[in-house]
């Protein structure tokens, strides 16, 4: 019903957020080891969740961003078939009392020792540390249910670990992980107006170096329209050009200006932007001038879209399911969500936060699909989830990271283009 598509490229800078749950090539302490080392994580069995399980936990989660001293995250325990939400011993009345209700039915709710601001706090001090024990240092995410961290390293080995255990106790445990990919890279080629998410977009003087977009966003009052892209597609050029192609062949069709926020605002070399106190993941804007409520689907060169019918406004719960839509390899889905709370060191050097992981046994997103569309398979179409930053691994053991659209909606002042 619309133009064929081409495949989008998307830049990702995150270079190092994909966590491996396997232990594979994991150095184990030996039976004689007489130092304390921190112990390797444990992989999470894969549980297909209700939905009133992810409801109740997406609900915490928005509890937990918005006052991030009362609250300290939700699991669900799938031995007990229920939603678990820690609470801080520092929380008030309010929160326990609201933690009841938000745990749903048949929901429990525990105190823990530290709350989500103390864990995001040992989150940047790890992260700024780059190295430990002469390992690098690649992610850190939310271990809710321990109420700790789990440290992701290029290399585990027994003087990190026994360095982390000694610096940190009992807080942190252990992943390898595996380099993320950026996704750029060279070509839904030529879309026009009124624009879809899911297309290709490069700034004319990238030459071969392309991205993707994600969802169609507009300002509440609607006086402005954009499509969400990923924050390192606009570095270093942070405000330019933003052309679509024209015969595959030529990145000269004009459809409006990249807004390079990541960048702009925060003057950094592709680190997460943060602005009063606050840090924004991996995002950035295009500014068109008028889009629709729906993403390209199928194929990398395909023609066929999908409804946006509604939008995540908080972090996903871990265990949820997800689709990707990209213009270089078009839509895979299949992807668990894993970790909704992940720092992660990029090919520059930056550190992007928060990032969400998921991962797939099936296909998995490449170069030119930066910036692309993750969503939730609804009924009437899709469900707006997050931005595509990057992968590490690849087909049949693929870890996907993006950032939760609910971040572009509070740092733009924009919401989702939707049918409802």
């Amino acid at each position: 019903m619309r133009f064929p598509r081409g495949k989008r490229v998307l830049m990702l800078a995150v270079a190092v957020t994909a966590v491996s749950l396997s232990t594979t090539g994991v150095a184990a302490a030996g039976p004689s080891s007489e130092r304390p080392l921190a112990p390797l994580a444990e992989a999470a069995p894969a549980v297909s969740l209700p939905e009133s399980a992810i409801e109740a936990m997406e609900t915490v989660n928005h509890a937990v961003l918005a006052e991030p001293t009362q609250w300290a995250g939700a699991w669900y325990d799938a031995a007990a078939g229920r939603v678990v939400t820690a609470v801080p011993g520092g929380a008030s009345d309010r929160t326990r009392k609201d933690a009841w209700a938000k745990a749903g039915s048949g929901g429990t709710v525990v105190q823990v020792e530290r709350s989500f601001a103390d864990l995001a706090r040992l989150s940047d001090t790890i992260m700024q540390r780059d190295t430990i024990a002469s390992v690098n240092i690649v992610s850190t995410a939310m271990d809710w249910k321990r109420n700790g961290l789990i440290v992701g390293l290029e290399t585990v080995t027994d003087e990190a670990r026994a360095a982390l255990a000694a610096d940190y106790g009992d807080v942190v445990t252990v992943r390898q992980m595996a380099p993320v990919k950026l996704l750029d890279g060279p070509s839904r080629y030529r879309d026009r107006y009124p624009y879809w998410g899911g297309s290709a977009w490069a700034p004319p003087r990238t030459g071969n170096l392309h991205c993707s977009t994600s969802f169609p966003m507009k300002r509440p009052d609607g006086s402005k329209h954009f499509l969400v892209t990923a924050g390192h597609c606009n570095h270093p050029y942070k405000l330019d050009v933003a052309t679509m192609n024209t015969g595959k062949t030529s990145w000269s069709n004009v459809i409006g200006t990249s807004k390079g926020y990541q960048n702009s605002l925060c003057g950094s070399a592709g680190s997460s932007c943060t602005i009063d106190g606050r840090q924004y993941g991996d995002i950035s804007l295009i500014r068109v001038n008028g889009n629709q409520a729906r993403i390209y689907t199928g194929g990398p060169d395909g023609t066929t879209s999908a409804a946006v019918v509604s939008t995540q406004t908080s972090l996903p719960a871990i265990g949820d399911s997800m689709c990707v839509s990209g213009a270089r390899t078009g839509t895979s889905c299949g992807y668990t969500v894993t970790d909704n709370f992940v720092s992660a060191e990029n090919e520059e050097g930056g550190i992007m936060t928060p990032l969400v992981k998921a991962e797939s046994v099936g296909a998995c997103p490449w170069r030119g699909d930066s910036g692309g569309a993750v969503y939730k398979p609804v009924t009437g179409g899709v469900r707006a989830s997050g931005v595509l930053s990057g992968v590490s691994g690849g087909p049949g053991d693929c870890k996907m990271y993006y950032t939760s659209i609910s971040y572009a909606q509070q740092l733009f002042d924009a919401q989702v283009v939707t049918t409802s």
